[in-house]
């Protein structure tokens, strides 16, 4: 057996062994999860069915939030129940938290919408199953449990909480690439520690990952690892960014959708589609507090299915999707996610009232970068319904000319009135999280005030 399939086998069995300490084997729920991926949609309107009745019995007498609930029997019934936002469980946390929750939880914090974090609890056999889901997904782009995985992620502040971060890492057999200070000097460090470390997939902030390529096409780099895929997650991916990474690293490209408090939602398989982990949530869209119908844009509302310690039932996460009608080809069965659009706060909005995903303005500016507009990075800014703040990194060619298309193109979408500063730095800072915000829509600059 080659060496590098050996330390593989370790790090599986180490990984398989510590998970089965704290929650039980993953395989067995990792068994089920992949023959139920292709069940009937009568089957799998059975299993969440099922989940989804014990969940609510089990709230309604042991989380105050829940009490006086009518019973519920089936996913389209959910639509008599109220929302859950995310400033309830900010401000009144112990109203979800189950009396009989026991003491073995799983802490897992987020940041919200306005940077104030959004802390749950999730019992052994709920994080098992979020587990189970994520290796899944991996697994349609060809990754296993033990493969080596270069983590482009953020680190801890706390120095309890980096040393516990580091165990992690060794444990899930992956190398962390620090999201703070990732400049050029950082870049070339991160790229001999690549060398030794031979990851076979890239995972992280889809920002962080195309700024490592491009600083590879910049400098004229030839170094490449030999990957088997690239996973993105928590930020937008769009179609140019997928390309240039596919192009630069010579590997395919999956999208991952989740958020912090329940792990992964979706994930993409080798045909292209996003499909929802059905078995342990059910994925509502909605307009206001109208259900969309398949195909119908709108924002994403979950219920997770398996935590008894804190459940969440039609949890609005503020992102906007589409439940495709499409039955994919790679022969899955799970519902599929469409028209991923990040969260309200990268929405921008006109004077007519017309609201805007941030994606356009992504599309803008790719398109003055492929024309040679000497755009290393940018930033926009609504700082009213006719006025933006354009915060740019340099490169090249930028002038006079590349800020007069910026205009041109803004205008075209928001007036011919609408103002357009511009501000040069040396660098676009990343949240606390070390996620790049790109595009901060007036929902998200008014939270800030």
């Amino acid at each position: 057996m080659p060496a590098k399939n050996r330390w593989n086998r370790l790090y599986q069995t180490v990984y398989k062994g510590i998970v089965a300490l704290e929650a039980g084997p993953i395989d067995p729920p990792l068994r089920q999860l992949m023959k139920s991926q292709h069940a009937s949609q009568e089957e799998l309107l059975a299993i969440r069915s099922s989940r989804l009745q014990a969940l609510i019995d089990h709230a309604r007498h042991h989380v105050s939030r829940y009490r006086g609930y009518p019973p519920v029997l089936r996913p389209e019934d959910l639509n008599a129940l109220p929302f859950v936002e995310k400033a309830h469980i900010q401000n009144r946390p112990e109203e979800f938290i189950s009396r009989i929750a026991g003491r073995r939880l799983i802490k897992k914090t987020t940041g919200g919408s306005t940077g104030e974090p959004v802390t749950i609890w999730k019992d052994r056999q709920a994080w098992l199953w979020e587990l189970a889901a994520t290796w899944r997904g991996y697994s349609w782009a060809g990754i296993a449990i033990g493969d080596a995985q270069a983590r482009f992620w953020g680190v801890p502040f706390r120095e309890r909480d980096q040393r516990r971060a580091q165990l992690i890492d060794r444990i899930c057999h992956r190398h962390r690439l620090s999201a703070f200070g990732f400049d050029a000097e950082a870049i070339d460090r991160y790229i001999e520690e690549l060398r030794r470390f031979q990851p076979a997939y890239f995972y992280g902030y889809v920002s962080m990952i195309s700024e490592f390529a491009d600083h590879l096409v910049r400098h004229d780099l030839d170094w490449r690892p030999p990957l088997q895929c690239i996973i993105t997650t928590s930020e937008v991916l769009t179609e140019p960014v997928r390309l240039k990474l596919e192009d630069v690293f010579q590997t395919r490209v999956y999208n991952e959708y989740g958020c912090g408090e329940l792990g992964t939602i979706a994930h993409e398989c080798d045909a292209g589609s996003m499909h929802v982990s059905a078995e342990n949530m059910i994925v509502e869209i909605v307009d206001g507090e109208r259900v969309c119908a398949a195909g119908e844009p709108g924002e994403v509302v979950v219920s997770e299915l398996n935590n008894r310690a804190m459940p969440l039932v039609r949890y609005r996460l503020g992102d906007f999707a589409t439940l495709s009608t499409a039955t994919c080809p790679c022969g899955c069965t799970l519902p599929v996610l469409s028209g991923i659009h990040g969260r309200s706060y990268d929405m921008v909005r006109n004077r007519r009232g017309e609201r805007f995903h941030g994606e356009l303005l992504m599309y803008i500016f790719e398109e003055i970068k492929r024309k040679g507009g000497g755009l290393r990075q940018f930033q926009v800014i609504q700082e009213s319904l006719d006025s933006f703040r354009i915060r740019v990194v340099p490169d090249g060619e930028y002038g006079p000319a590349t800020e007069a298309l910026i205009r041109k193109r803004l205008r075209e979408h928001f007036g011919a009135d609408s103002e357009i500063h511009f501000d040069i730095v040396e660098c676009i800072e990343r949240e606390p999280s070390g996620k790049m915000r790109l595009v901060i829509g007036l929902e998200k600059k008014n939270a800030e005030i």
